[in-house]
């Protein structure tokens, strides 16, 4: 945790800063719980508040809301603010001083017992996907119901500014699974699930379709719904295109009413003259 040690803070503050180091991954990324961190640092979960506020005004966390599949929020996630993409490695010996304490200012109390070696093995610390960065998707994105669309289409009632923002957090998500986060807001939103700001929520399903944690549920219905109006508005057209005395173009039941009632327009306009 060099980035860690080499930020002069309080004893509390760092403290609290070491708890989301030890948790966080190789890119400074945690999620975990207040009280998780309270207990860490044998202090009350008021105090562990104030202080990740005072952390973030600092500049030195960033935190993002995570939510869970019903809309409710879960833990934060926290992105420290690594000095030039420094991984969270231990801490190095300074001045001939014991591996882990190089860092602390005279009276302090150690925190981490320091250790004359190495361990002969390490255990491979799982790797973890940062929820609160945009970054490429490896792989094709899977077809969950929502289908390759020509261009994003944005929830009703989203300004240009949001959706602007919109299109920043989905940046670097395959076409249909952007489409689907889109998809399943507008549920969200058409339903009145949300409590909180629509880009916040989109922000959570950025997060969990990061993880590979997103399914979608309101998406597939809206998905739906927007094929089916579309498939609509064609065969309108085609219909009002085509020649009075011309057959249906295709075998579709919609289009033979359609083309049934124009007929009876046309006929009524005739003998109206």
């Amino acid at each position: 945790m060099n980035w860690v040690w080499r930020q002069q803070l309080p004893p509390t503050p760092k403290l609290v800063l070491m708890s989301l180091g030890d948790a966080a991954d190789d890119h400074g990324v945690c999620w975990p719980s207040v009280p998780t961190v309270a207990r860490k640092c044998c202090v009350s979960t008021r105090t562990v508040r104030r202080i990740m506020k005072e952390l973030e005004s600092s500049g030195k966390i960033r935190r993002d809301p995570r939510f869970r599949k019903d809309g409710s929020q879960t833990s934060n996630c926290y992105i420290l603010a690594l000095d030039g993409g420094d991984k969270l490695s231990g801490a190095t010996a300074v001045s001939g001083d014991t591996p882990g304490r190089g860092c602390q200012e005279p009276g302090d109390i150690p925190v981490t017992p320091g250790t004359t070696r190495e361990p002969s093995r390490k255990s491979p610390r799982p790797q973890r996907q940062a929820c609160g960065t945009v970054a490429p998707v490896a792989g094709p994105a899977p077809d969950r119901g929502g289908g390759q669309a020509s261009g994003l289409v944005f929830p009703k009632g989203l300004s240009e500014a949001e959706r602007s923002s919109a299109r920043r957090q989905l940046a670097g998500f395959p076409e249909a699974l952007a489409q689907q986060l889109l998809d399943e807001l507008a549920g969200r939103m058409a339903a009145s699930a949300i409590q909180v700001a629509p880009l916040a929520y989109l922000r959570g399903l950025v997060g969990r379709a990061r993880q590979g944690r997103f399914t979608p549920e309101l998406a597939l219905r809206v998905s739906d719904q927007r094929r089916r109006r579309q498939q609509a508005e064609a065969a309108l057209r085609r219909a009002e295109a085509a020649p009075v005395t011309a057959q249906p173009a295709v075998d579709s039941p919609l289009v033979v009413r359609l083309e049934a009632i124009r007929r009876r327009s046309s006929r009524g306009k005739g003998r109206g003259r």
